[in-house]
């Protein structure tokens, strides 16, 4: 269950709308807690309620809902499903709600109702299903494996799949009304990100409920099931923290390329978080969606090397300017280089200014020799820089923006990159950027060198290009053929 990852308050959104879904989930929770009481009655084993209650709560508190990655253990998940076969639907629900509503750190009591009721939601569907599908009630009756089986295993899995649907409709639907976010998408990545540990999540409670009941070693089968399950949650844990330690770092590096230049500000995060959208629109896996994403954070490092009266000129830079400013990206990577965490982001660091025509920097690679990541930065950043205002234009809209990047699809940049982003914006919202009188008194009147015109400046020089070229032959760990 991931319903501690609508633990933050709402960034936006009406709020109105946001409690009376929140009102909802909970009456829908009384609701089938009713349904279950009809049914079935209260819960089997008040004993066995209080310890699953118990294990429920220890497993949210020390639950890790953000690490960072697609794979993640969720002790909860088990227990509640679980509790479905072991107390019953009534039982499971009153799982769910105790198991919620014990934080180890303050919440908004909006937070708190939604989490407590998504619980006992998922706990009640979870039990009303596994009777629907004909689980039995009696499994000290049943004889044999293969009665097992059929009577426990198969209902339990279409229980397993009931919760897992449940959770990813009413987690978007929060996430809809709270902050804006398309359901479809919203459920489309939750199903993608969770859906697979709830396979594992099915096996684990069957192997739970068997160990209990059937083979009769009741309450102790939480150690012999839960134990190695929280060892492994120790170690999640413990790569969250690393992953962490890495956003704070990515964090400290951009305020750096900030504080330099002002004019900057929040362009690093917008490319990476445009890069993150085009990844999931491409169908990227975790690792590469994580690498472009940090290369999107990352590529304007170099800026670090560049003179600030090069940065800040009140004028259009010369040709012997604009050769210092092109080297950013071999800088970068030179400051990049030791840093273990970013070497699988180094060459769309190295790469994010080749042009799909083979006429951009450092190495005038063209097409699908350009890595795929820097194909993607490289329209991130031209998107960005049209739709941000600058001291010589007005921000384009994002349509408007777009329609130029399919101008320079082929030429440019990557046609089916461009397309990407364009799927990506029809479920996400984009707004341009306005800058202050102070940030573009700091910009000058100089061309942006993310400004799609600024790429055509550069690729008519050769010179350039070559010189570059050169240069990153001498200095780069990336080679042309990468």
């Amino acid at each position: 269950m991931t319903a501690g990852t609508s633990g933050d308050k709402p960034a936006r959104g009406d709020k109105a709308s946001t409690q009376a879904f929140v009102i909802s989930v909970a009456c829908l929770a009384l609701v089938l807690l009713a349904a279950g009481w009809v049914l079935t009655g209260g819960p089997y084993d008040w004993g066995a309620l209080l310890v699953l209650a118990t294990l429920g709560v220890f497993s949210w508190v020390v639950r890790d809902p953000d690490i960072g990655t697609r794979v993640q253990i969720s002790l909860t998940s088990v227990i509640l499903l679980a509790s479905a076969v072991i107390v019953g639907p009534v039982g499971a629900g009153l799982v769910g709600a105790a198991s919620t509503a014990v934080v180890p750190r303050r919440a908004p009591l909006i937070v708190r109702m939604f989490n407590i009721a998504l619980g006992s939601v998922i706990g009640s569907i979870g039990g009303l299903v596994y009777l629907a599908a004909h689980g039995t009630k009696d499994l000290a009756d049943l004889d044999g494996a293969l009665a097992i089986v059929a009577w426990v295993g198969l209902p339990l899995i279409v229980a397993d799949i009931a919760q897992c649907l449940v959770n990813a409709v009413l987690l978007a639907g929060i996430m809809r009304v709270a902050n804006g976010i398309p359901m479809r998408s919203q459920i489309i990545k939750l199903l993608s990100t969770t859906g697979l540990a709830y396979v594992g999540y099915g096996i684990i409670g069957f192997l739970f409920v068997v160990l209990w009941i059937p083979a009769g070693v009741g309450w102790f089968s939480a150690v012999l099931v839960l134990a190695p399950l929280t060892v492994a949650q120790w170690a999640f844990r413990q790569y969250g923290d690393e992953v962490r330690a890495h956003e704070r770092t990515l964090d400290a590096l951009v305020a750096s390329i900030e504080a330099k230049d002002p004019a900057s500000a929040g362009h690093s995060a917008r490319v990476a978080q445009l890069c993150e959208w085009m990844a999931d629109a491409l169908g990227l896996g975790f690792r590469e969606t994580q690498e472009v994403r940090t290369a999107g954070m990352l590529h304007d490092l170099g800026k670090l090397a560049i003179p600030s009266r090069v940065l800040r000129l009140p004028r259009e830079r010369n040709e012997a300017e604009q050769q210092v400013m092109a080297e950013h990206p071999i800088h970068a990577v030179d400051m990049l280089g030791d840093i273990e965490f970013v070497r699988g982001s180094l060459d769309a660091i190295a790469h994010h200014h080749e042009r799909y025509d083979g006429r951009g920097y450092p190495f005038g690679l063209a097409g699908e020799k350009i890595p795929l990541a820097a194909r993607i930065i490289a329209v991130a950043d031209a998107f960005d820089a049209l739709t941000t205002e600058r001291s010589y234009r007005a921000p384009f809209s994002p349509a408007e923006a777009m329609a130029e990047l399919h101008r320079r699809a082929g030429t440019h940049l990557d046609p089916q990159v461009v397309t990407a982003l364009e799927r990506a914006l029809a479920r996400h919202t984009w707004a341009v950027t306005e800058r202050s009188v102070e940030q573009l008194a700091a910009s000058g009147a100089n061309r942006d060198h993310d400004d799609p015109e600024t790429s055509d400046a550069y690729a008519a020089r050769a010179d350039l290009r070559s010189h570059l070229a050169r240069t990153a032959e001498r200095q780069l760990p990336v080679r042309a053929e990468s």
